[in-house]
Order: structure tokens, then sequence, then C-alpha cells
């Protein structure tokens, strides 16, 4: 088993050390790869199994593009086209005839800040993308060298805070549009998405959960800046960013690259910073004819293939017919195939056994003068799709299955890569390792099981619809020996959930039960239990014991048990356990008349471990009596980032907010949203005595020992730390102590 570790150090990297903005451009079965500048060129690899890398050197020297932030090329009617901000300010579009350049300036400055991200519709339709103050902007592209200046904000795009790094990928009809937002610097810079069935640059919604890419632990995190492409074995997704080393001295970005998962319209991906399996290749692949079987078929010769496909298969072929039209076959076996005939007159036709099972005209995006790459893929119920150069030309009902690919030898043909698959439609999500700790659906088991069709914003996404003795096996990716807790987000029509669970050798029978009353056809996310886990790459199997279940996705989280910690006494910090965040670092919080409050306008700290779970908070809070400021509490505190150039609600979790006028119970998902308040109507006392519980998943507030605000949330954050926070002046913590309950 060959593997690769992130964060990746390549030959010739700016500095050393750095590589930011990473993006991947395939092109006849190679990965070009391009970064920001630090100087007066552009820097350039190639690689054919994202993993190994060839240093090519400069791609562009135009002395106008020193500095050159995040370049991205895209392959348009034979051309590639770059597009460009040097050091930030405004666009430039370069144009080269090689992906290796040279690339030269073909326009002035767009201006249109940063971050230019290409999109080439079906149609053959081109947009841009580039950052925004209130979200992703699109802008038309009249021409491949042209940008319409007037765009439009897809206000889905926003996260809260400056937004940039925009790319679409096309998949299955649905536009999936990924950005990055918070800040640079921040350890909460982080990837999300939106999609849309509509347009590339309309239509777009967020689903329930659509953070991609989150980490702002000390030894990974500042993940952003991403870019998706298809992957070597010519099925599946991977996205490449980069992390930052802010904590480093010096500091330094560097490339990751993680699989894409999809289900219906759902995209999720793990970051892996530990050692994780290659990109798989396709079964058979090559470049060139040599090799290729010599056959004539009536009175044309063609090359086919030494091998065959699968009853089910993508292939790919690259090809520069020199302006001549060119003739394709696939499903080879004897007398049986199909034809596919790309016209140089931009129209096209398909047959099978002398049917006609699609025909048409080709789009303008696709030049018979230079390399053109035509990828087949047919799916187990019998749906064969065709592309050129990734762009859908048809789709029909095939009647053929497995056999060889050919190409009808002509004097001008040129082949380049050709490659050949038994992945088709995501088929390879359910063998790939899923990362632990991480969180994947359940339909993405090695076993094919009965699908449960659930919603989100009217869009598909698949549950597995279980019963008792049904079994799951995952590949996974374990990055440590040790306790892990389980959570499931579960549709259970009994009072209970019974699992058994077997990993590298270790069993452990997981138990749920609830006395909450149940809605039907309601999920919710529960902790099954805890289990111990060895680490590396091995198969971990699930056997259900419960009848009518239904299961989304199962996640785990590094265990921690919960301790007794007295935090804050008579106004006084009596823990070295906490980690404190603001303007003045550590300094930020300290002990003041109002107790252990903000030093200066703002403070905020946290303490214990992610992997807590149940606990009781006890707080003696000193409210004024004017609303000069406010104190908060968060339970269940996780993924929180702090910078001072950033969304303020940076971490998952709930938050207590104390004012003078009452409290506010916000749900915070790097944003914040109002689920409970409650108010001083009566209470004159400036020293409130205050218990907050998070149990299971109801979140209680008590005063004075009577409880007064409690939340029940069917898709409960479940974990994570405890937080303290100050703003302004006249509040602060007189006391702050931590209870664990029964673990």
């Amino acid at each position: 088993m060959r593997t690769y570790k992130n964060p990746f150090l390549l030959e010739n990297q700016w500095s050393e050390q750095e590589l930011g903005d990473p993006f991947l451009m395939r092109f006849n079965g190679y990965y070009y790869l391009y970064c920001s500048s630090a100087g007066n060129y552009i820097k350039a690899w190639r690689s054919e199994d994202l993993v190994n890398y060839t240093y090519l050197g400069s791609v562009c020297d135009e002395p106008e593009i020193e500095g050159a932030y995040a370049p991205e090329v895209c392959y348009f009617k034979g051309k590639f086209y770059m597009i460009t901000s040097p050091k930030g300010s405004g666009h430039y579009l370069l144009k080269s005839d090689r992906p290796e350049g040279p690339f030269h300036l073909i326009s002035r400055n767009y201006g249109l800040m940063i971050d230019g991200s290409f999109f080439i519709d079906d149609d053959g339709s081109q947009y841009m993308l580039r950052a925004g103050h209130h979200g992703i902007v699109a802008h038309r592209m009249p021409e491949a060298d042209t940008i319409d200046v007037n765009g439009s904000t897809i206000p889905e795009s926003y996260l809260n805070y400056w937004t940039e790094g925009p790319m679409i990928i096309k998949r299955k009809g649905l536009y999936y549009l990924t950005y990055t937002g918070n800040h640079l610097h921040s350890k909460g810079y982080r990837v999300a998405y939106s999609i849309s069935a509509k347009a590339p640059d309309q239509g777009y919604v967020n689903l329930r959960d659509n953070t991609l890419l989150l980490e702002t632990g000390d030894e990974f995190h500042a993940l952003g800046h991403s870019s998706s492409f298809l992957a070597p074995d010519l099925d599946s997704y991977y996205i490449a960013y980069h992390s930052f080393k802010l904590d480093a001295n010096p500091r330094g970005r560097g490339m990751n690259i993680d699989r894409l998962f999809f289900n219906g319209a759902r995209m999720y991906a793990n970051p892996i910073w530990w050692e994780q399996e290659q990109p798989a290749m396709p079964d058979f692949y090559q470049w060139g004819s040599d090799g290729l079987r010599d056959i004539m078929l009536g009175k044309q010769q063609y090359y086919f293939t030494p091998v065959s496909t699968e009853e089910h298969y993508t292939a790919e072929l690259s090809v520069n017919t020199n302006g001549d039209s060119l003739s394709l076959l696939y499903g080879y076996e004897g007398a049986s195939y199909g034809e596919i005939i790309l016209n140089k007159n931009g129209s096209f036709a398909i047959y099978e056994m002398g049917e006609t099972r699609a025909e048409g005209r080709i789009n303008d995006a696709v030049s018979f003068g230079y390399y053109i790459t035509i990828r087949i893929a047919r799916d187990n119920r019998g749906l064969m799709e065709i592309y050129l150069n990734n762009l859908l030309l048809a789709s029909y009902n095939t009647v053929l299955g497995k056999g060889a690919i050919g190409i009808r030898k002509q004097d001008k043909l040129e082949i380049g890569f050709l490659g050949i698959s038994a992945m088709v439609g995501g088929s390879g999500d359910k063998l790939a390792a899923k990362a632990i700790p991480g969180k994947f659906d359940a339909v993405h088991c090695k076993e094919e099981v009965s699908r449960y069709s659930l919603h989100d914003k009217g869009f598909e996404i698949s549950a597995a619809r279980l019963k008792a003795g049904d079994q799951l096996t995952f590949r996974v990716n374990v990055k440590e020996e040790g306790l892990y807790r389980i959570y499931t987000r579960v549709i259970f029509h009994k009072q209970w959930i019974d699992l058994d669970l077997s990993c590298g050798g270790r069993k452990a029978s997981l138990h749920y039960q609830t006395s909450q009353t149940l809605e039907d056809g309601i999920f919710q996310t529960v902790e099954a239990g805890v289990v111990s886990l060895t680490a590396g790459i091995q198969d971990l199997s699930v056997t259900v014991l419960t009848d009518d279940l239904i299961l989304d996705t199962l996640q785990f989280i590094k265990y921690a048990q919960v301790s007794d910690q007295n935090v804050v006494s008579d106004g006084r910090l009596t823990t070295d356990h906490i980690r404190i965040f603001g303007h003045k670092g550590f300094k930020s919080m300290i002990s003041k008349y109002s107790g252990f409050t903000c030093a200066e306008n703002f403070g905020r700290a946290f303490l214990g471990e992610e992997g807590w779970s149940d606990y009781r908070v006890l707080a003696l809070v000193n409210r004024n009596t004017k609303a000069t400021g406010d104190v908060s509490v968060y339970l269940r505190a996780s993924r929180a980032s702090w910078f001072p150039h950033q969304v303020t609600a940076s971490l998952f979790g709930y938050r207590f907010k104390i004012t003078v006028e009452g409290i506010y119970l916000y749900r915070c998902s790097y944003g914040e949203e109002l689920i409970g308040y409650y108010a001083f109507y009566h209470e004159q006392q400036t020293r409130t005595k205050l218990e907050f519980l998070a149990e299971g998943s109801r979140i209680t507030l008590f005063l004075q020992g009577e409880a007064v605000l409690t939340h029940y949330d069917p898709q409960a954050y479940l974990y994570g730390k405890v937080g303290l926070e100050a703003n302004g002046e006249g509040f602060g913590f007189e006391e702050f102590n931590i209870r664990s309950l029964s673990d």
C-alpha cells in the first residue's frame, strides 16, 4: 500500500516551505500545479498521480504579474488561459499554447479584487468568479479573453466575514461552489460550499452543514483556498488546499490533498494530516499508441486497448486530430460495439449496432485543431455519459457493457493519455478510507444497503435503512490508538439503539437509550458509545441489532474524561489549564473590581478537551446595573478560533450571554442563531448565581437553583470544551467551576 502525508514539501517551493493557494488542473492525464508567487515569476509542477511532482520552472515572467496571487488556468478552444491578481491589485488575463507556458498578457488590469477562478459550463458558456465583500461574485465572459466587469454577488456564499478562494465543479447536474472565509491568519480559516441545480451564478442554497474543511488544533489549522479536480481513477474527486503554520517561526503555508466524498447533493471531506493511501490510478493507462492492438474493421483500421473494460466503467482518451474528424469505439466485442463520431464541422453522432443513440452539435469550447479529451462513463443502470473536455456532450441508455476501447487510425492522429477504470458514478467512495477522527456517511460502506431518501433544502441525500442483523463495513484510517466517542445521526422507532462494532481485532457493544418522545421521521444525533481503536488503515464493521433503524452518518471524536475543575475563586483565576484569547494574548482576561473579566473590552477563554461530553458549569456572575458590557458561558465548544479580523462567533457549540436585562442562548456555527431567552424581570441582585447543564441533547440553565431555560436540540452539539467570555466593563466572574456527570 502506497501512502503519502500532508502537507507536501515539493522541490523548489517558495522559501522551501511556502505553497499557498494551490490550484491543480488535469490535462492529458497529467496534473499541473500552480500557486501564489512571492517573486516576479510563477512556478509550476507536474504530476501523474497527485503525489510525485516534477518542477517545471517558471510558466510566466511578465513583469506586471510580480507577486501573483492565486493563479488559475483553464483549457478553452485549444488554448490555456490564466487569471491572476498581482499583489492583490486587480486581475490580468494571460494565454499560452501549453500548460507549461509561457503565459503572456492578453488584457489590461480588470481590477475586480482577488482570487479569480474560471468555470466553463456544458454549453460552453464561460464565467469568472472572484472574492467580494459580501460573498463570491460571478462575472460572465463573452469571450475567453473578455470579462464582463458587471458581476453579481452570490449571497449564499458569504461566510459572515471576508470570503475568497472560489471554485465551481459540476457533477451529476449540480454546481458545487466552494469558497474560503474568515482571515488567512486565523486558525478558523475554513472552506465551505453551496450548491445549485439552476446555473453557475444563481440558485444556490446551503445545506444543513456546509462546512467542508476546518481544523483549529495546534498541529494542523488555517485550512483554505481550495481547488477541486477529477482524480486519477477518472471518477472520484480530490480537493487541494493550504494549511498555515501560524504557531511556527517562520510561518509557512503547505499544500494538502484529500478526497472528496459525494452522497446525492451532499459533499464532504475530512482533513488528514497523518499517513493516508495514495489516490488510486486507473486499472489500465498509458500515453501514446505503443502496445495498442491494430485491428481492421471493414475498410477502416483501428487502435484498440489490450484490455477490456468492466461492465460498469469510466474510460478516458486524450487525442489531437490536428483538424480532422474523430471516430471512437467502445464496448467492442467482435461485431458488437458503439461508435462516437466527432466531426470537424462541429456535429456529432453516437451509434450502437447501427442505431442512433444521440446526435447534435459540439459546443464552441472544443477545438479540433488541438487536444480533445473524451470521457465515457457507464453506470450500473446502463446510463452512458459522454464528456468532451470535461463538458457533458450526451447522456443516453446503452445496451452495451464491457469491451475494448478503439480509435480509428488517421495520418494526423496524436494519441495522448488513454485510461480505463472500474470506478464510475462515485463507486470508489465506498472503498476509500474514511478519517478517524472524522465524520462519514453510512451509505459509503462496502456493502450495498437499502436506501432512505432524506431531503435538505429540496435536494436529495441517502441514508441507510437497516434491520437487525445488517452489517456495514467501512475502510477507515485511524490517526492514533485510543478511545473514541461514536456519534450517529439516526431515525429510530424504538427507544434504544444497539450496535456491535469490530475493528483491528477489538470489539465493543454500543447501546443508547432515550426517555425522550420520538418524533416520526425526525433525525437525531446521539452518542452511541465509546470504543477502543488501533491506529492505521483497516476495516471497521458495524452490526445492527435494532430493527427499523435509519442511519445517516457516523462520527468519531477522540475521547476525553471530564474532570472537576475550580477555575475562578473570589474573582481570581485558580487554574493553569486555560487558554485565553484576545488582543493582549494571555493577559486579555485578568482580575478586576468586577471579578475575573476582560482586561480591555474583550477576552475569551476555553478549558477542557473537545472530547468532553456531559458536564455542568457553576458560575457566580457580577452584573452591572447598566448596559456597559456582558459575560458569556460556552458549552460544548469545538473548532474554536480567535483573531481580531474574523467573524466573532468562530466556533461550534452553545453560548449563554448574560446582560443587564437577561440571558440569551445562541447556537453557534461560525455565526449565531438565537434559540432561547430569559428576562431578568424581578431579579435585582447584581451577583447572580447560575448553573449550566449539558446532558445528552438537552441544554439547561438554572438561576438561583431553579431551571429557567431549557433547550432540546435533536441535532445537538454533543461534545466540546467549556468557555467563558467578557465584554466591556462592569461584568465578570466571581466564581466559575466545572463539574463532571457520570460519564
